[in-house]
């Protein structure tokens, strides 16, 4: 009886060879692909959150009774802002004489949209309270 050594591989051991290659090397890539669709999709996120966070910190300075719509470019973004009326114009009463004071101040409700270049538009709203002087203090 004579015994075959054979010396490499044979053509079914380098199919299966190639098989598992091909199967954890499509599985690695998958893997990476997934990560860099979550990368991006964290730094849209991250860019919403600053544009949102700029045109707030702007917001948070206007007075919607004096200016109840307008448009700024803030450094990279334009911010256009619209609001509207929700309660009446009312006195503002002091603290501890309970008297109206000088000035009347009204609620709005602002909408805004934060524009900016290769990015989605971002819509804020949000209430904010107007003033303006409506009396003077010996009135």
């Amino acid at each position: 009886m004579a015994v075959s050594r054979q010396a490499g591989f044979t053509l079914l051991e380098a199919v299966v060879a190639m098989t598992l290659l091909v199967l954890v090397g499509g599985a690695l890539l998958s893997w990476l692909n997934s990560g860099f669709i979550s990368l991006e999709r964290i730094s849209a996120a991250q860019q919403r959150i600053e544009a949102t966070r700029t045109a707030l910190a702007y917001l948070e300075r206007i007075n919607p009774m004096i200016n109840p719509a307008g448009s700024v470019v803030l450094g990279p973004y334009r911010l256009d802002w619209n609001s509207q009326a929700l309660t009446a114009p009312r006195p503002v009463v002091g603290r501890y004489s309970g008297n109206p004071g000088a000035f009347d101040a009204e609620l709005f409700r602002v909408e805004a949209l934060v524009r900016s270049t290769g990015a989605a538009d971002v819509p804020i709203s949000l209430e904010l309270a107007g003033f303006r002087l409506a009396r003077r203090g010996s009135e």
